[in-house]
C-alpha cells in the first residue's frame, strides 16, 4: 500500500509539474508560444524578456505554487499512514515530499501537456522546496536574489542558488546532528539535474553571450 501511494504521489507531482504557466500564459493571453521566442525555454526568464514583468511575475507564481501544492498534496496524502511510532514510518513520509518534487521537477522540465519540452525548473523548484524545507530555501533565493543584483544573469543566479542549497542543506546537518536520507539524496540530485538543465545558459555565459536581465528576447 506505501509503495502505489508513492507512486501516485510521484504521479500527482508529474502532472501539476506539467502544467507550464509560461507556455500556458503566452498562448492565452498572447496568442502565441513562448518556446518560438528568445531562448526557447518555457520560463519566466524567457517571458520577461518577450512579454514582460506582469507575464513574467504570473509565470513565477503559477510555477511556484504547483510546486508547493504539489508538496501540501503529498504531505496530506501520507497523513493517512498511521502515525504511530514504527519503523520506517517518518522515512517514508520524508521520502514522500522529495519523491512528489522529483515528479515536479521533472514534469516541469518534460510536461506530458507540450510535448515534452518545458522549463529549466527553478521556480518550481524553489515552490516545493519552500514548503519542504523553508528555511533552507529562503537562504538559497538569498544566494539567488544576491547574485542577480550585482551580475544581472539569472542563469548564473539559478545555478548559484541550487548549488547554494545542497551547500546549506548539509551545513543544517551538521549544526542539527540529525540528517533525512532522503533530503540529503534530494539536495544532490535535483540541484544537479537543473544545473544540467542550464548547460546552454553555461555555454553561454563561458563565452560572454548569455543575455542579461532586461535584455529583450529577439
Amino acid at each position: 500500500m506505501i509503495y502505489l501511494k508513492l507512486a501516485g504521489i510521484f504521479l500527482i507531482g508529474y502532472l501539476l509539474g506539467s502544467i507550464s504557466f509560461a507556455i500556458v500564459i503566452s498562448k492565452v493571453f498572447y496568442k502565441q508560444d513562448i518556446r518560438n521566442f528568445g531562448s526557447g525555454n518555457a520560463g519566466m526568464t524567457n517571458v520577461l524578456r518577450t512579454f514582460g514583468i506582469k507575464a513574467a511575475a504570473a509565470t513565477f507564481a503559477g510555477d511556484f505554487l504547483k510546486g508547493t501544492v504539489s508538496v501540501l498534496i503529498a504531505k496530506a496524502i501520507m497523513n493517512t499512514v498511521n502515525t504511530a511510532p514504527a519503523p520506517g514510518v517518518d522515512f517514508y513520509k520524508d521520502l514522500a515530499v522529495y519523491i512528489v518534487v522529483s515528479g515536479a521537477l521533472l514534469g516541469h522540465l518534460k510536461p506530458v501537456f507540450f510535448g515534452f519540452k518545458g522549463g529549466k525548473g527553478i521556480s518550481v523548484a524553489f515552490g516545493s522546496m519552500m514548503a519542504a524545507t523553508p528555511p533552507i530555501t529562503l537562504a538559497a533565493f538569498a544566494v539567488w536574489g544576491a547574485t542577480v543584483a550585482l551580475t544581472k544573469y539569472v542563469s548564473l543566479a539559478s545555478i548559484l542558488a541550487v548549488a547554494g542549497y545542497t551547500l546549506f542543506t548539509f551545513i543544517s546537518f551538521y549544526i542539527s546532528g540529525t540528517y533525512s536520507i532522503p533530503h540529503g539524496v534530494a539536495a544532490v540530485v535535483l540541484p544537479a539535474v537543473i544545473i544540467y538543465a542550464h548547460r546552454s545558459n553555461i555555454k553561454r555565459l563561458m563565452a560572454g553571450t548569455e543575455r542579461k536581465i532586461g535584455e529583450k528576447a529577439k
